[in-house]
């Protein structure tokens, strides 16, 4: 997936460079006179080629990013948010991010049927594990649901990626 974003980078840098070129002769050739339509409409591709590029980039991997949902522990509803990253094939993370945050102690990646499993200790020495399965993988709303593991007991969650 990396290669493919490396790829269109490329491909957009080299387009965006070979426009930049027949501008740069078209303005300078000649001393012909260039409408200011015709200047607009090339800086216009120019910028949206190389701003194109880069909005496709940031998206990253799709579990990159900022989740938030809850958990229903013992029949009340708690606030969950995860954060987490994907960098070289490993997955980290920070469950409830503030004073009473805990870092993913193990994580890994099921990539065929994009399940995610980690693992982590509470400040409190709590064990905490979660297994959910990515949906809606392409949308901007995509979500994880599964169970979480606390203490030993198992609850539903769901988290929606911001």
């Amino acid at each position: 997936m990396r290669h493919d974003i490396d790829d269109s980078h490329n491909r957009y840098d080299k387009i965006a460079e070979i426009l930049l070129k027949k501008l740069f002769q078209v303005v300078v050739s000649g001393g012909k006179a260039l409408k200011l339509k015709t200047i607009i409409l090339s800086l216009s591709v120019i910028l949206s080629a190389f701003f194109g590029a880069q909005l496709c980039a940031q998206e990253g991997h799709p579990l990159k990013g900022t989740w938030r949902g809850e958990v229903n522990v013992d029949g009340k509803s708690q606030a969950l948010v995860i954060i987490m990253d994907y960098a070289e094939d490993n997955i980290s993370g920070l469950i409830n991010p503030g004073r009473s945050s805990f870092r993913f102690s193990d994580a890994t990646l099921d990539a065929p049927n994009w399940t995610v499993s980690a693992s982590a200790m509470t400040r409190d020495d709590i064990a905490v594990q979660f297994t959910a399965t990515l949906h809606e993988i392409g949308a901007r709303n995509r979500y994880l649901e599964g169970t979480w593991t606390q203490a030993g007991n198992s609850y539903p969650f769901k988290v929606t990626r911001e």
